[in-house]
């Protein structure tokens, strides 16, 4: 039996990212096929926190066309596909579409992410990264699932035909947030900390910015950084290229910047030892899981944590072993099967995973 699966995606690569990632690791586990549909939502937040609370209510009930393809923006095609057996989403923006196409179609909806502001009862199963979300219905997860695997970079690595030689580190860098607040000195302290650790541990760097990171900032990032420490560099802002995979199978140590969650859970998931760094003002709110979540992460191994200011005399530990006491994607999976009732032999199960737009 083949099921069918629909995620929902509200434009962000890094929340598609974890429902294709949970998706993928379902079909290691039973057929099926997986179609996304993009929602662009044309409301402000004062509207959508209308629409919660006053037309959906605690029971979440469905919205009518005119909203779900006008001001949702939900794309049409929906209409003319098989229908769902499961919709799986991330992030806010997303929830309208995909709880009224749950409530339309008389199926679960997997939410993976923060689920506040909505009410649980939405939901038929939250994987949440808040310890402060507690319904039954909430599954805390470790680390957040990705399309990233330790076998995807390593083939991307091994196809990668102009590959530097020599020991290589890659850093993952992002850019300015509400919860980061990077300064022209936390940029002078990374670069500091590139050429320091390059000089003493005999290493090259495989650089890549993101969107987030900005042109302004690119350009004084090449400005200062020596060449020769560079094996090679993505600047995405200006020339976007998709080596990123490449560069984290490449690598034999990672460092990502803290103010991307995607990034840092995307080097975790690639199984390499991970150093996660932060600018000098990261005012969180009281309410952000990411000051739990990156806890988290230390506590289990799976990180280094370092303000940039201390970039440059880090001494990095790496064990020879990655550690295995987190709560992995595929068990995730597993849970979910359960928790929906899908668990079948593993020899019935589907290797190849449809995903189709």
């Amino acid at each position: 039996m083949t099921r069918t699966i629909w995620i929902i995606s509200e434009g962000s690569p890094g929340h598609v990212s974890q429902s294709a990632g949970l998706a993928t690791a379902l079909a290691d586990r039973t057929p099926l096929e997986i179609h996304q549909f993009e929602c662009r939502p044309k409301i402000n937040g004062f509207v959508r926190h209308l629409i919660r609370l006053i037309w959906m209510g605690k029971n979440g009930k469905p919205l009518p066309d005119r909203w779900l393809y006008g001001s949702i923006g939900l794309e049409r095609s929906a209409v003319s596909t098989p229908p769902p057996d499961l919709i799986l989403s991330s992030g806010g923006r997303s929830v309208f579409a995909a709880r009224t196409l749950a409530v339309r179609h008389g199926v679960p909806f997997v939410f993976l992410g923060e689920r506040k502001p909505y009410p649980a009862s939405w939901f038929h199963t939250t994987f949440t990264p808040s310890s402060l979300e507690t319904a039954t219905n909430d599954i805390r997860m470790d680390v957040i699932p990705t399309k990233i695997t330790e076998k995807s970079v390593r083939e991307a690595a091994a196809d990668w035909l102009e590959k530097p030689s020599g020991k290589l580190w890659t850093i993952l860098i992002g850019g300015k947030s509400r919860s980061h607040d990077y300064q022209d000195n936390d940029w002078e302290n990374l670069v500091a900390g590139m050429v320091a650790l390059a000089e003493r541990e005999s290493i090259r760097w495989l650089l890549t910015t993101s969107r987030r990171t900005g042109k302004e900032v690119e350009a004084r990032l090449q400005a200062l950084l020596p060449r020769e420490i560079l094996a090679d560099a993505v600047w995405w802002c200006h020339q976007p290229e998709k080596k990123f995979n490449a560069y984290l199978g490449a690598a034999d140590r990672i460092w990502v910047t803290q103010d991307s969650v995607s990034m840092v859970t995307e080097a975790v998931s690639a199984r390499k030892p991970v150093s996660a760094i932060s600018p000098a003002h990261t005012p969180f709110p009281e309410t952000s899981f990411v000051p739990g979540y990156m806890a988290r992460l230390e506590s289990l191994g799976l990180v280094e944590r370092f303000p940039i200011s201390q970039m440059a005399a880090t001494r990095t530990t790496t064990s020879a072993d990655f550690p295995n006491n987190f709560l992995t994607v595929p068990a995730l999976a597993e849970i979910l099967m359960q928790r929906l009732d899908w668990l079948q032999p593993q020899s019935a199960a589907s290797t190849p995973l449809a995903l189709n737009r």
